[in-house]
C-alpha cells in the first residue's frame, strides 16, 4: 500500500487557475452588489440616532475643518515674491490654495468625471451607488464611480487611502458624507477635496500637482492639462502620465468625453485637447539660492521654533533680491571657472547686505551645492579672517582717541621672546607679506596697505581686550573665548569668524557705527495669511561705535591712495566714478583670501579658498582671488545707483584731507620705537607673561639677547 506522501498529486491546466480566477472574481461583483443594495437600504434608516450607532458606531464629528487646516509645505519667498523653494516633508508635497485660484478646467472636469450630480445630491449618488454595483456585476465599465466627491473626501480625511470593503465601512463614508454636506457648502467640500487628494509623485492638492507635472499652478491649468491631472485621483499610479502614458491618455480621454457629455466643453474643444503636446515633468525639489535657503531654515528653527516637519504651512516672505543672488553666483562661478585651477582655490563665499536694515541681500555659501560636501555653507562657515580683520583694530585706535589716522608707525623688525613655532616657546617675529619693512609711516598708509608689523603695534598699544570689544560690538558673533586667550595674532586675522560676521562688521561701518545683525526674514505668515512676524529694522539697531569714528575709518578705506605702495592704484578695490571702502585679506600659509567692502547703500564680504584648507597657489591673495569677484558683483549690483558718501559729521574735525576727532589732533605716537625686554639671556619655558611686559606691552628682544633652547624644569 502506497504512502500518502507517495501519490503524485494530479497535474491542474492553466485552464483551471483561470476558471478559479473567475469564479473568486464573480463572487467579488456579487458581494459588490449586495453591499451596494444595503447602502441603499441602511442610509435612509442612519436618520434614526440609535439604529445608526447600532449600524456604524460612533462618528467622528465632521466640525472645524478648513483647507487652511490641511498639513501643507512650508513656502520660502525672496523679497519680490519670487518662490525660492518649497520645502515638503520626505518629498511629499501640499500647497493649499482657495478654489476661487483655481482653474475652472479643473473644477470642471473633476465634477465630470468624479461626481457629475455633484452641485445637486446631498453627499451620496443613490443612482451612481447602484450604477456602479450593476455595473461591477456584469463586468462592464463606467465613467464613473459611485463614490461622490462628497464620500471620497470623507475617505482621505477619516477612513483613509486602503480602506476594507466590508457594509460598515461604506455605509459610515455615506453617513459622514452626508453630515458633511449638512454643515459645508459646496464651495467648501470642493475647496477641500481639491486641496486634500492625491494625485501621484508625492503631491497632494491640485497646486502640488500643477506645479510638479507642469511646473505652473492651480490658476494656470489649461483643458490638456486639467483634463489629464482630473483623471488621476482614481489610480494615482495607474494613471500616472510618467509611469504610463498610454493608460494616462486614455483617462484624459475619458475625462474629455465626461466633460462634454455634462456640457462643460464641446466636442471640438475635447479634441483639441487631447491632441495637445504636454510637456510632463518629473518631481523634483528645486531649490533657489539653496545655501540663503538653508540658512533661513536654521534661524527659523532657532529664533521663531519653526522647522518644516511641523506642516503649518508657513509663508516666509525672506529679505534676499533674487536678481542680485543670480549675480553673485554668476560672478563667484565664473571667478572660480577663470582662476581657480591656476591658483588652486575651488571655492568661495559672498554675503551682500543692506547696511541700513541687516537685510541679506544675496548668499552664495560655495561653488556647487549638489556636489559632495557642497551642501556646507561657507558663508556661515568659521575661517580664519587675515588682514580684514584690522579694521576692528584700527576702529579701536581710533576709538582710543591715542591715535588719528596720520599717527606715525614705525614698520621695523620686532622679535618677541615667545609665542612663535608650533610649541609657542620659541621668538615670534610678525612679518609683512612683501617681506619687507618700510619705516615710518602714518596709520592710514598702514592700514590701507595692510602692513602686518604697524598692526601688532597698534593693537598692543590699544589693547587685545579693546579690539575684541570693537569687534563683538560691530558684529563678530564667534569671537566667543575668553579675552586672555587671545593673543597678539588676533589682529592678523588668527581666530575664526565668518563671511557673514564680516560683512556685518563692514555694514556697521557703511551706517556710521550703527550695526543691524543679519536679518533674513522681512516677514512670515501662516496658512490662513495671518502675520506671525514683522521685520522691523528698528529694533535691530545698534550705535557700536561713534559716526566720527565710523566716519574716519570709512575715510581711510576708501582713498585709493592709501593702499597704492602694496596694492596698485586704480585696482579691484576701486569702483570708477563711485566712492567705495575696501579692505583685503590673506591667511597665513594662503588658505584664505578676503576682500570686504561697503558703500552707504551695500556692504558685501567675499571668501574663496577650499573648505579642506588646501593652501592656494602662486601666493595667491586677496587682490588677485576675491577682490575680482568683490569689484564685479559691486559694479554690477550698484549699476543705476547714483555715487553716495557720507557728510563730514558734525563732531568731526578736517585739517586739509585729514579728519580728526576733535583734541586728538597731536596725540603723541606711541607706537615708533618698541620697548626692549630687560633680560640679556633667557629660558622661554620658565618665562611668565609678566616677564615679557615693559611699559604695559609685550617686549622685543634687544640685538644681544641669547635664548636657552633646553627645556626647564
Amino acid at each position: 500500500m502506497t504512502s500518502h506522501y507517495g501519490r503524485r498529486r494530479p497535474y491542474r491546466h492553466a485552464n483551471y487557475h483561470i476558471q478559479e480566477w473567475r469564479r473568486r472574481r464573480r463572487l467579488a461583483m456579487r458581494r459588490n452588489l449586495i453591499v451596494g443594495f444595503l447602502v441603499l437600504i441602511t442610509l435612509p434608516l442612519l436618520t434614526v440616532p440609535a439604529l445608526a450607532a447600532q449600524t456604524v458606531g460612533d462618528l467622528p464629528a465632521v466640525t472645524g475643518l478648513s483647507s487652511s487646516a490641511l498639513p501643507q509645505d512650508m513656502l520660502i519667498y525672496d523679497r519680490h515674491g519670487n518662490l525660492l523653494a518649497d520645502i515638503g516633508e520626505q518629498g511629499d508635497h501640499r500647497i493649499v490654495v482657495p478654489l476661487s485660484y483655481v482653474s475652472p478646467n479643473v473644477i470642471n472636469a473633476t465634477i465630470a468625471i468624479e461626481d457629475h450630480s455633484f452641485y445637486s445630491n446631498n453627499g451620496v449618488d443613490f443612482g451612481a451607488v447602484l450604477r456602479a454595483a450593476l455595473a461591477d456585476y456584469s463586468h462592464h465599465g463606467i465613467k464613473q464611480g459611485g463614490s461622490t466627491i462628497s464620500q471620497q473626501l470623507v475617505k482621505q480625511v477619516f477612513i483613509g487611502p486602503h480602506p476594507d470593503n466590508s457594509l460598515q465601512r461604506k455605509v459610515k463614508e455615506a453617513a459622514l458624507a452626508l453630515e458633511l454636506n449638512r454643515r459645508y457648502s459646496k464651495s467648501q467640500i470642493l475647496e477641500m477635496y481639491l486641496n486634500t487628494i492625491f494625485y501621484g509623485s508625492q503631491t497632494y492638492g491640485i497646486e502640488a500637482a500643477a506645479r510638479s507635472y507642469f511646473q505652473t499652478n492651480a490658476h494656470d491649468l489649461n483643458l490638456a492639462q486639467a483634463s489629464m491631472l482630473a483623471g488621476l485621483p482614481q489610480a494615482p499610479t495607474q494613471y500616472n502620465p510618467l509611469v504610463n502614458l498610454p493608460a494616462a491618455k486614455k483617462r484624459q480621454h475619458d475625462v474629455l468625453t465626461a466633460m462634454v457629455d455634462n456640457h462643460f466643453i464641446t466636442q471640438k474643444e475635447a479634441d483639441a485637447a487631447y491632441a495637445a503636446k504636454l510637456d510632463i515633468h518629473p518631481p523634483i525639489n528645486h531649490f533657489e539660492a539653496p545655501y540663503f535657503v538653508d540658512y533661513v531654515l536654521k534661524q527659523l528653527r532657532l529664533q521663531y521654533n519653526i522647522v518644516p516637519g511641523d506642516r503649518r504651512g508657513y509663508r516666509i516672505y525672506t529679505s534676499l533680491d533674487l536678481n542680485l543672488q543670480h549675480l553673485a553666483e554668476q560672478v563667484v562661478r565664473d571667478q572660480i571657472a577663470q582662476k581657480g585651477n591656476y591658483y588652486n582655490f575651488h571655492d568661495a563665499a559672498l554675503v551682500s547686505m543692506d547696511p541700513k536694515t541687516g537685510e541679506i541681500l544675496a548668499m552664495v555659501g560655495g561653488n556647487d551645492y549638489n556636489r559632495p560636501g557642497g551642501w556646507i555653507n561657507m558663508a556661515d562657515t568659521l575661517r580664519q579672517p587675515g588682514s580684514t580683520f584690522k579694521i576692528y583694530t584700527y576702529t579701536a585706535a581710533i576709538e582710543s582717541r591715542r591715535f588719528n589716522m596720520i599717527t606715525p608707525i614705525l614698520d621695523a623688525p620686532l622679535v618677541f621672546p615667545t609665542w612663535g613655532g608650533t610649541s609657542g616657546f620659541e621668538p615670534y617675529i610678525p612679518l609683512n607679506y612683501d617681506l619687507r619693512y618700510h619705516g615710518v609711516l602714518p596709520l592710514k598708509m598702514a592700514m590701507g596697505n595692510s602692513l602686518n608689523i604697524p598692526a601688532v603695534k597698534t593693537e598692543l598699544r590699544v589693547g587685545i581686550q579693546n579690539v575684541l570689544s570693537v569687534a563683538r560690538r560691530m558684529g563678530v558673533t564667534h569671537l566667543t573665548q575668553p579675552d586672555q586667550n587671545y593673543s597678539l595674532s588676533l589682529t592678523l586675522g588668527g581666530y575664526e569668524v565668518t563671511p557673514l560676521d564680516m560683512a556685518t562688521g563692514v555694514s556697521t561701518l557703511a551706517t556710521l557705527g550703527v550695526r543691524h545683525m543679519p536679518a533674513p526674514v522681512l516677514s512670515i505668515k501662516d496658512a490662513t495669511g495671518r502675520d506671525v512676524f514683522t521685520y522691523d529694522p528698528s529694533t535691530n539697531a545698534y550705535q557700536a561705535i561713534s559716526p566720527e569714528v565710523a566716519f574716519i575709518i570709512g575715510s581711510i578705506m576708501s582713498d585709493d591712495r592709501n593702499r597704492c605702495m602694496e596694492f596698485g592704484c586704480h585696482g579691484d578695490l576701486t569702483l570708477p566714478g563711485r566712492h567705495v571702502a575696501a579692505k583685503t585679506g590673506t591667511t597665513q600659509a594662503f588658505r584664505d583670501n578676503w576682500t570686504i567692502g561697503f558703500t552707504p547703500t551695500l556692504a558685501t564680504a567675499v571668501w574663496i579658498g577650499n573648505p579642506d584648507n588646501t593652501p592656494l597657489s602662486h601666493n595667491s591673495t586677496g587682490i588677485v582671488g576675491a577682490a575680482p569677484i568683490w569689484h564685479k558683483f559691486m559694479q554690477q549690483a550698484l549699476a543705476g545707483t547714483p555715487d553716495q558718501w557720507y557728510a563730514k559729521p558734525a563732531g568731526v574735525h578736517q585739517i586739509g584731507n585729514n579728519y580728526f576727532l576733535p583734541g586728538t589732533e597731536n596725540v603723541r605716537s606711541t607706537v615708533l620705537g618698541w620697548p626692549t625686554c630687560r633680560f640679556g639671556s633667557y629660558n622661554p619655558y620658565n618665562l611668565s607673561y609678566a616677564d615679557t611686559l615693559v611699559d604695559g606691552v609685550p617686549c622685543v628682544l634687544g640685538g644681544g639677547a641669547r635664548v636657552i633652547t633646553t627645556k626647564g624644569q
